[in-house]
């Protein structure tokens, strides 16, 4: 099965980022920006990459996610990421628009996605950031 890699970019707001894939490619309403590695590219510049083509966004990773995220046709690892900039600037062969949401809002869009194992995929990274997100949040209020 073939290895992907994607980021999870979610704002000092606790706002993530969507992606809404190119006339909904595989039955996908809204997903995260991930995607093959380039020949001598690391697993995370893979990621950083795959999010600045499909979202126009320059990000940081925070952390790796735990768990491999198993779509239709990958086995997928995702980063939690910080935006630094974002371009405007996206593949539009691959991505008709990007979008700020809600952790709630993120769950609605992506429930829309008629694709069960993506949707469920998407789903289960969307809990997993959040979740980690918070402990490290946790983490480090207790160590102030």
């Amino acid at each position: 099965m073939k290895k992907s890699y994607g980021g999870v970019v979610i704002n000092q707001d606790a706002e993530v980022l969507l992606r809404e894939p190119k006339d909904h490619y595989d039955g996908y309403a809204w997903t995260f920006a991930k995607g093959e590695p380039s020949p001598g590219e690391s697993v995370q510049e893979s990621a950083l990459r795959e999010v600045l083509e499909e979202t126009g966004v320059t990000a940081r990773i925070v952390a790796e996610i735990p768990g491999v995220f198993r779509g239709s046709t990958s086995e997928n690892k995702y980063f939690i990421m910080l935006p630094i900039e974002d371009t405007k600037e996206f593949d539009q062969k691959e991505t008709q628009s990007v979008k700020w949401t809600t952790q709630g809002e993120a769950e609605e869009l992506i429930s829309k996605t008629t694709n069960p194992v993506g949707r469920i995929r998407d789903l289960k990274v969307l809990k997993a950031a959040f979740k980690l997100r918070e402990r490290q949040k946790a983490t480090r209020s207790k160590l102030e």
